[in-house]
């Protein structure tokens, strides 16, 4: 089990993902952080910004159909995502987590 990290400047393309990653069964449980600081070293200055975190948890073996849905929906203007293993989980949500996000389901759409 992993989280998947999303983070995007604009607050409606989060609705969209959200939308179409549950709908596809593809992550559960999701959680909406609007409106953060963000701060990146770029070229050796520091940048700040406003950006958005999604965070849903699914299986670690769907992040590649994951990011492939979303590298197909997005193109140039996909969003940083990256996914964090979840060590340890209590069973009930384990279980809830299995019977919502459907490795078949994904599987067919590699």
């Amino acid at each position: 089990m992993i989280q998947v990290h999303i983070i995007t400047k604009e607050l409606e393309q989060v609705r969209e993902i959200t939308e179409l990653l549950i709908d596809r069964r593809l992550i559960t449980g999701v959680t909406l952080i609007d409106t953060v600081s963000s701060f990146k070293n770029d070229k050796d200055e520091i940048e700040t910004g406003l950006t958005n975190l999604l965070i849903g948890r699914t299986r670690a073996v769907l992040f590649s159909t994951i990011e492939k849905v979303l590298k197909e929906k997005y193109g140039d203007d996909m969003p940083l995502i990256y996914g964090m293993p979840i060590v340890n989980m209590d069973l009930g949500h384990m279980e809830k987590l299995k019977e919502v996000v459907d490795v078949e389901v994904s599987n067919n759409m590699i």
